[in-house]
């Protein structure tokens, strides 16, 4: 039967998910053993193939990161995860009993089919892709190929083990890295192996939450922009107006309201309509030259005693000011809620599975990347701390490659791979 393809070890990490026997691309496959779900996060299923010739292959899936799996494993996955994030340099528990779990497998399966010559694989995502590599180094040469999806990276005890053992060539042909676009999770670590790109179904949508993030981003940069002209003209005295930073004033009142009253709209309707009716009151109070006891009261005590022309200039300065504030911490809202999602959406096995052809088992469009960029590295260039600051620039200044807007609207794949190419460390193959 040959080969075990990389489209069907997506499709094992697909079922360990849901807890299925093996069916449809990998049907050939049986269910050999499972680790059950042990305190310190692992889960790990065992499939075996025995092919013509006395041949047969075991795929070890290892689960990734999976909050329905039970409190005691969960508190034992988010353990580890903390202790990835920090990079360890000593072995850990879930290791341990992912390789214990994986040789007491082969001493009864080699107990049961003692004339069979079996071929070794690892696979995982996610965390469980983490886990599939550290096997593979622990195990070196027993298992013949681990191939993982958006894993974590590996930690420096495995990283310096695999150095000490082999150059990179070797551990290439071994492990097969399929990740993502750079999302907080597979940029944790450093990774080892062949690295791979894939391109997703996703990538190339127009969802409505993109579309409407790209809307959303324009017009916040186009309120910013107006507003910094109408300033510019009314300290000219070409205008009293401010048209922009009303309407901006009016919708954040509107929203604040919306969440106060829990959804009230006739109440939340009142409130837009009171602050219109404010709004214009210090506006026609603006313009006038002698103040009358309302205008008064609406410009407060230090604007009404000022002239008209320094009245305009001192609110319409006020107002551009909050509006560019509103406007950038809006932007900023809208990126990273639009970071989240895209995280949450091709992390999924069930994305990565549409990167694939399975008829041919390999990826659609292979994207062979040479550097792939981790945190430490982030923090050491300085990316991470002026990442906010980036960002609201990004939301002020229009046609920027790796912002939301019009002009990104139909070119989601492309805005993604500027944010890539942003990210120190980041090399494509040429």
């Amino acid at each position: 039967m040959g080969e075990v393809t990389d489209y069907q070890f997506a499709y094992f990490n697909n079922i360990i998910y849901n807890e299925q026997d093996p069916d449809g691309p990998i049907a050939d496959f049986t269910r050999f053993s499972g680790s059950g779900r042990l305190d310190s996060g692992l889960a790990a299923v065992a499939c075996t193939r025995e092919d013509e010739g006395g041949k047969g292959a075991v795929v070890f899936v290892f689960l990734g990161t999976d909050t329905s799996k039970g409190a005691n494993m969960v508190k034992g996955q988010m353990k580890t995860n903390f202790q990835l994030s920090q990079d360890p340099d000593e072995d850990m528990q879930i290791v341990k009993d992912a390789v214990g779990y994986v040789k007491d497998t082969l001493a009864n399966l080699k107990k049961q089919k003692s004339n069979v010559d079996w071929k070794l694989y690892t696979t995982g995502h996610s965390l469980g892709g983490f886990l599939a590599t550290a096997v593979l180094v622990q195990l070196d040469p027993e298992i013949s190929r681990a191939v993982t999806f958006d894993s974590p990276g590996l930690p420096k005890f495995w990283r310096e083990s695999a150095e000490r053992m082999h150059d990179d060539g070797y551990w290439r042909e071994r492990i097969m890295d399929y990740l993502t676009f750079p999302n907080p999770i597979n940029t944790t670590l450093p990774h080892i192996g062949h690295l791979v790109r894939l391109e997703l179904q996703t990538h190339s949508k127009a969802t409505p939450a993109h579309v409407i993030r790209c809307v959303l981003g324009t017009a916040l940069r186009a309120a910013v922009w107006a507003s910094a002209v109408n300033l510019g003209l009314t300290l000219a005295g070409k205008t009293r107006g401010f048209w922009a930073t009303k309407v901006v004033a009016v919708s954040v009142r509107t929203s604040k309201k919306l969440i106060t009253s829990r959804f009230n709209l006739r109440e939340t309707a009142r409130e837009a309509r009171a602050a219109t009716k404010e709004d214009n009151a210090k506006l026609e109070a603006i313009t006038d030259g002698k103040p009358s006891k309302k205008n008064r009261k609406a410009l407060g005590p230090i604007l009404s005693r000022l002239p008209p022309s320094l009245r305009a200039a001192a609110i319409t300065t006020s107002w551009a000011f909050t509006t560019a504030l509103v406007s950038s911490v809006s932007y900023i809202s809208t990126r990273t809620s639009g970071a989240i999602s895209d995280t949450q959406q091709e992390h999924s096995i069930v994305a990565i599975l549409t990167g694939f052809d399975q008829e041919s088992g390999h990826a659609k469009q292979p994207i062979e990347v040479l550097n792939w960029p981790y945190h430490d590295l982030l923090v050491k260039e300085g990316f991470t701390k002026a990442h906010s600051r980036r960002i609201a620039v990004e939301g002020l200044l229009p046609l920027q490659p790796a912002a939301y807007g019009l002009h990104n609207l139909l070119r989601r794949k492309q805005l993604l791979l500027a944010r890539a190419y942003s990210l120190p460390g980041y090399k494509e193959a040429a």
